[in-house]
């Protein structure tokens, strides 16, 4: 296995942990499922802050970035079939 992989791995264990489908664009998933996580992740991190574990803080933030892309490419996607749903109509 290689390390791109064990990270995404990784990444999935934990978003399967809290509930978030966000690593993977699922067509039937909400945007506001990933405002929902987001939003968990937000919980995590605000937890981790308190107890001072840094390194945990920084694998949130990074999860959280990775989400938000995520639901960024999941809202050009669905913009994306909504014009051609348009355009073939």
């Amino acid at each position: 296995m290689n390390k791109a992989n064990a990270v995404y791995e990784q990444k999935q264990l934990i978003a399967d942990f809290i509930g978030c489908e966000c690593f993977e664009f699922n067509e039937d998933m909400k945007l506001s499922d990933y405002d929902e996580s987001i939003e968990l992740i937000n919980c995590m991190i605000e937890y981790y802050i308190d107890i001072g574990n840094k390194k945990e803080v920084a694998e949130w933030r990074r999860m959280l970035q990775q989400t938000k892309i995520e639901k960024r490419r999941a809202k050009e996607m669905i913009d994306h079939k909504n014009r051609m749903e348009a355009a073939s109509v």
